[in-house]
């Protein structure tokens, strides 16, 4: 069965650092041991490892772009450009709302129309591999990250999201927000996105 895309090892975000403790480590034993021209060249390729890891942070914070974080999250809407795809098809359900049900109430809170969402793929976690489709509710007054799309639908459009971001643009599809406060469910509707596939590339 195919799986949501997942970064390669060589990129989870922790591994540089853990690289850059046990370095020290090593040069810390050197010392202990008394290998005084071991010691000194440890020190100096541990320098210069944790210089070019802070040369990596920043060019990978830069090639996001201005709008996403270095993980992959929005960070700002300005400049950004949206594709507003249709209502169609059958709702799909988001993923992960139960951890952000404060981010749901304040959007339809802050919403005055229609309630509509934000598909940023590519986006993970520090601490993990996964490589996810996030989804963020649009307000009046910006945007409130509200989950992820499940697995199966991450698999099924991505295809879709990827021809988009290969023009630098971002789908905006509709949503509906139900249950009771704390309890919100939220569904989002995706086949706009192959019916106008040829006209949001263009």
């Amino acid at each position: 069965m195919p799986r949501p895309r997942r970064k390669p090892f060589l990129r989870w975000a922790p591994l540089p650092w853990v690289a850059l403790l046990l370095l020290m480590l090593v040069t810390g034993s050197l010392h202990d041991m008394g290998a005084d021209a071991a010691y000194v060249a440890g020190i100096v390729v541990t320098v210069l490892f944790a210089a070019a890891l802070v040369v990596g942070v920043v060019v990978s914070a830069r090639r996001r772009g201005p709008n996403f974080t270095a993980e992959g999250h929005l960070a700002t809407l300005e400049g950004l450009d949206l594709v507003e795809v249709p209502a169609m098809g059958h709702p799909i359900t988001v993923a992960d709302v139960r951890r952000h049900q404060i981010g749901i109430g304040a959007a339809i809170a802050r919403t005055s129309g229609e309630l509509r969402a934000l598909l940023v793929p590519g986006a993970g976690n520090w601490w993990n591999l996964r490589c996810d489709v996030a989804v963020y509710l649009l307000s009046d007054d910006g945007f409130h990250h509200v989950g992820r799309l499940g697995d199966q639908a991450q698999v099924a459009w991505q295809s879709e999201l990827d021809e988009l971001g290969a023009h630098g643009r971002y789908a905006v599809v509709p949503a509906v927000v139900s249950g009771a406060e704390r309890s919100f469910a939220l569904d989002v509707r995706l086949e706009g996105l192959r019916a106008g596939r040829q006209g949001v590339a263009a």
